[in-house]
């Protein structure tokens, strides 16, 4: 790598650039071969785990060891779901996915590398339209300027800036003048629009591709949304995944099993964040539907469409909005006995029973009062800049809170010491992951319609940039090291390679030890400064510890009330039992259990 590098400087730039390009897109290419043996598997572990900080995996045990397999998930983080769900999985799975990022440089080698099967999107190929549409009168669509003739077929779609219905062209009457079939014309309202050309693209290739690889006992993996969004709750899911589980069972009579998986982000697109990933039951396709499929495919595949998106609701969590979302998060937190741990399972099972009882009680006046004053708190929380759980603990004990301060503070200090160095010298990564996941965040917003901020694709390009960057600030900085020890005559010249190699294989792992160190250092940190925020601001943080006791036992005493409403035999099935709610932990067991955690974390 260091000759490479090295023979590259003397060259041009554009001859520079396109061997590196040359370079690199081989090497990408052979991770092909490589893409499922075991080191390959434990790489992507090793990036997902260092881009999140907690990775909890659900319902593993439900993924079939052998057959047909069509897995589907949600889509919230583009090119992190596949590689989440990959390296999960106890067995090879192969992902569909979008022609279009299989054709770009890096991401596309990297998709084939994991078995990607790509599908060409009609909104991939949309061209802009000359001139503008006129006027609608409810079958034909009038252009000036336009030029439909030589830019339109029969069977290609209209895509009208501001109008979300599709338009499906009938008849080319000439260049002015289109014959058109609408689902909804109500919503076509006509004022000198721009327009797009959505071509029809024709699949049966790749479901031929699908359907022989289920026939043959493999895995496949989709997302029914259809593309990546940062949306609270499920997109329209889109049939191909019917037609896919359906056609393969009709065509090779293959007993193909569906399975859901959700992917849980918490803020998932920043780094050192937490997902929960939960593998659902997998069920079969019965023959009754696949008969049907035979004769009326529309009927067969509605119905089918309608069981997976129940089966995808069941393991994801959906909100309203993320006001709603992060309320019912907060409203979760206080229910629970103070200081109480549950299993993944359990947790993520009782955040959909709250999102459920919101659904089912939205009209119920004590609810909403409740769910108002939990937003409240919430709007308090973030001004005082505290969260819930250093309220929760918030109690005046000059002795021992100096202790923990004390004992906070030198964790604080040691964790900089260690990753101060680390700081340092990723700082110009940090930089340019920023810099270029921003701006890929615009590009995606500006380009889609279903995106709310566009954050869905700021941890893909993070990671997909870090590929690139972070080799190669490895190799400058082992040059450079190479080059302080030469200059300064640090060491002996015979030692000078052996030092510079050892740097080079201790570099990644320090960086990795950095930033677990990282995560000590900031929650030590917060903890210092809440017990000081308490000191400074007393009263107000007393009145807000007292509106969290009153918030805490509305709310258990609104799940006694509704309970039976939201979930049935709830008393039989109850997460958290009533006597727990009544028997938290002591402060002197908490402390020494934080003790040994941050000990922990440092490898001690």
């Amino acid at each position: 790598m260091i000759k490479y590098l090295t023979t590259q400087l003397q060259k041009s730039d554009s001859s520079r650039k396109q061997s590196f390009n040359n370079y690199l897109t081989g090497w990408l290419t052979n991770l092909q071969s490589y893409s499922q043996s075991i080191p390959f598997l434990q790489y992507q572990r090793v990036v997902t785990h260092t881009f999140f900080r907690d990775i909890q995996v659900i319902g593993q045990e439900n993924i079939p060891k052998d057959g047909p397999i069509l897995l589907y998930g949600n889509h919230n983080n583009q090119f992190i779901d596949p590689l989440l769900i990959i390296s999960n999985m106890t067995r090879k799975i192969n992902f569909i996915a979008a022609a279009k990022s299989m054709r770009k440089p890096i991401i596309g080698n990297i998709g084939r590398a994991l078995g990607g099967i790509p599908v060409e999107r009609p909104q991939d190929l949309a061209k802009v339209g000359s001139g503008i549409i006129k006027k609608y009168d409810g079958t034909y669509l009038f252009g000036e300027n336009s030029q439909f003739t030589k830019q339109c077929q029969i069977h290609d779609s209209i895509l009208i800036q501001g109008i979300d219905t599709i338009i499906l062209i009938v008849e080319i009457l000439s260049d002015t003048k289109i014959k058109v079939q609408c689902e909804d014309s109500s919503q076509v309202r006509i004022k000198d629009n721009k327009y797009k050309v959505q071509p029809k693209v024709d699949q049966s290739q790749m479901f031929e591709q699908v359907w022989l690889a289920l026939k043959q006992g493999k895995c496949i993996g989709i997302f029914p949304e259809g593309g990546s969004h940062d949306n609270t709750t499920l997109l329209p899911l889109k049939p191909g995944i019917c037609i896919m589980a359906l056609g393969a069972s009709q065509k090779y009579q293959t007993k193909v099993k569906l399975q859901p998986v959700g992917l849980n982000y918490f803020k998932g697109h920043k780094f050192r964040s937490k997902v929960i990933v939960e593998f659902g039951v997998p069920y079969e396709i019965n023959q009754q539907l696949i008969d049907t499929y035979t004769i009326n495919k529309r009927q067969a595949i509605s119905k089918l469409l309608l069981e997976i998106e129940q089966q995808l609701k069941s393991v994801t969590i959906q909100a309203p909005s993320y006001s709603h979302l992060s309320a019912v998060m907060i409203g979760r937190s206080l229910y629970l006995p103070d200081r109480t741990r549950l299993s993944p399972q359990d947790l993520l099972q009782l955040t959909k029973r709250f999102l459920q009882a919101f659904y089912k009680l939205k009209d119920h006046p004590e609810v909403n009062q409740v769910l108002t004053e939990i937003k409240l708190y919430n709007y308090k929380l973030k001004a005082l800049g505290v969260r819930d759980w250093e309220v929760m603990r918030m109690q005046k004990r000059i002795y021992l809170d100096l202790q923990i301060i004390g004992f906070n503070i030198f964790m604080t200090l040691l964790c900089l010491f260690f990753a101060f160095p680390g700081y340092i010298m990723t700082i110009p990564i940090t930089i340019m992951l920023n810099m270029y996941a921003e701006k890929e965040r615009k590009t995606a917003l500006a380009g889609s319609k279903v995106k709310i901020s566009g954050k869905d694709v700021v941890a893909s390009f993070k990671v997909l940039a870090s590929i690139i960057i972070v080799p190669i600030s490895v190799i400058i900085y082992t040059i450079l090291f190479y080059l302080w020890l030469t200059a300064y005559n640090i060491v002996d010249e015979e030692y000078t390679f052996r030092y510079t190699i050892i740097f080079l294989l201790m570099w990644p792992i320090y960086i990795t030890a950095m930033i677990r160190s990282n995560d000590g250092l900031i929650r030590h940190a917060r903890k210092v400064n809440s017990q000081i925020l308490f000191y400074l601001y007393e009263n107000k943080y007393r009145k807000l510890k007292i509106q969290r006791e009153e918030l805490q036992n509305k709310i258990r005493k609104l799940v006694d009330t509704f309970g039976e409403e939201v979930v049935q035999d709830f008393n039989q099935n109850r997460i958290v039992q009533k006597n727990q709610l009544q028997s938290p932990k002591s402060v002197a067991e908490l402390d020494i259990q934080n003790v040994f955690e941050s000990l922990l974390e440092l490898g001690i």
